[in-house]
């Protein structure tokens, strides 16, 4: 049965889409129950928005290849507390009132720690920021800002933040929750008319961790609220960490005092993992269940999923799920069956294409990129396509260096080195990064005469 509920996750992303895949769907935690299926949630607001908005489609991911369908239940956990969210409670002496609960406030996802965490060159910068907001929460980098495509890491990243905090002294109240859960918060108290047990609720945290923050756009009250919020704890010395799919400037519906105060720390961006990357993420998420995946099907399911993580695991839970209800190995045979090839991923990428795209857009010739001129105007080009043949290329500092006039690598690291810093401190650079990748991954770069 719980190979069933597997089997069906990748479905149910499919069907109901990225974002309420995380905030309803994965939160579930499935067991079995007689015949069928007992899907344990949060809470009681949980169990009836679930039932109400998506157990027929749950029903229909759940449908067997001879139409059936197993008998489903939704209870909520016996385990679920009345925490605002993942947190170290306070004392008793200090117990507040209740609040109306929100979906996904009770638990932190258990294996996503810094342990678990795979670093790399697309995500160093974020990695090391959370370590140090961990180590020394409210007084580096507040806010902390993370930013990244869908499914790269974010959310196992605040997660691991969390986890950090929690074991360290002293005893603090963290709030880890989707800004969506914010203001399904919000609008049960203020229907309750419990605004001011909301605020204590919020405003007397040690540390606030909102994700997918750009869910915020739009909507002026909850934007109002989390406003003062944001200026409460900040002003007392509180963390502040927030998650977005875009840096602060490029959220659409933002109030202007709301960017101001996200760009006022510090803004890290997450990249999609290279080859290396993806395939020693897939070998720690299968060791994580105690599988032992061979190299080759590692690498097979690695060519042919996308290029996010959430898509990569996906690829794994299908195959093993399929290998546990057919009984049938691990094979490359069984992968083929199952996953589609899709498109060459980033890693692929040439440094003579990368070249010729930068050139185009810098309007300088390869010839000025390999040369030893140091104008601004080619030093700068220059950096940056030295950037994206490491990230995008994932060719040596030697190699790259080599393609570059035959200079020292150590003149690659720096140039690195100091786009990364630009990137993270200057918005203007971020967006060219983001644009000059996307069309790099999307098709090929132009030619150019030198």
């Amino acid at each position: 049965m719980e190979a069933e509920w597997l089997e069906a996750l990748p479905r149910l992303r499919q069907l109901v889409g990225d974002r309420n895949f995380a905030t309803w769907i994965e939160p579930i935690r499935c067991s079995r129950n007689g015949s069928g299926l007992c899907l344990e949630v949060g809470s009681r607001f949980f169990q009836e928005w679930l039932t109400r908005h998506f157990l027929p489609t749950i029903r229909q991911a759940l449908t067997r290849p001879d139409g059936t369908v197993p008998a489903l239940r939704v209870a909520v956990s016996a385990e679920e507390t009345h925490a605002p969210a993942a947190t170290a409670e306070a004392p008793a002496a200090r117990a507040r009132p209740p609040v109306p609960r929100a979906p996904r406030i009770g638990r932190l996802v258990p294996n996503y720690t810094f342990e678990s965490f795979v670093v790399g060159a697309s995500n160093e910068v974020a990695y090391q920021a959370a370590l140090a907001v961990a180590e020394s929460p409210g007084c580096r980098f507040n806010p902390m800002f993370l930013w990244g495509g869908v499914g790269l890491g974010k959310t196992h990243l605040v997660n691991a933040l969390a986890h950090g905090l929690l074991a360290r002294p002293p005893r603090r109240r963290i709030a880890c929750l989707p800004a969506e859960a914010f203001m399904n918060t919000l609008i049960a108290a203020l229907r309750q008319d419990q605004m001011g047990s909301f605020r204590d609720r919020f405003r007397d945290l040690d540390v606030l961790i909102l994700d997918d923050v750009q869910f915020l756009a739009g909507k002026e009250r909850t934007q109002e609220e989390f406003f003062h919020t944001f200026n409460a704890l900040h002003a007392s010395g509180r963390q502040i960490v927030l998650t977005s799919d875009k840096p602060p400037h490029a959220i659409a519906e933002l109030e202007q005092r709301l960017r101001s105060r996200f760009e006022g720390g510090l803004i890290a961006d997450i990249h999609p993992p290279t080859p290396p990357m993806r395939l020693a993420i897939l070998m720690r998420k299968a060791a994580a269940q105690d599988v032992d995946l061979p190299a080759e099907v590692a690498a097979l399911i690695t060519q042919r999923s996308g290029p996010s993580v959430r898509e990569l695991e996906g690829a794994l839970t299908r195959v093993l799920a399929t290998a546990v209800l057919r009984g049938a190995p691990l094979t490359t045979a069984l992968v083929e069956t199952l996953l589609s090839p899709v498109a060459p991923v980033a890693g692929l990428l040439s440094v003579e294409a990368i070249q010729a795209r930068v050139s185009q857009h810098f309007r300088v010739s390869v010839t000025d990129l390999k040369s030893h001129r140091r104008d601004r105007s080619v030093t700068f080009a220059r950096q940056i396509a030295m950037y994206l043949s490491r990230t995008l290329a994932e060719v040596s500092f030697p190699g790259i260096a080599e393609k570059f006039g035959g200079r020292d690598h150590s003149t690659v690291m720096h140039a690195v080195r100091m786009v990364e810093y630009k990137r993270t401190h200057d918005p203007d650079t971020g967006q060219l990064l983001m644009m000059l990748e996307n069309e790099l991954r999307t098709r090929p770069a132009p030619s150019r005469a030198e």
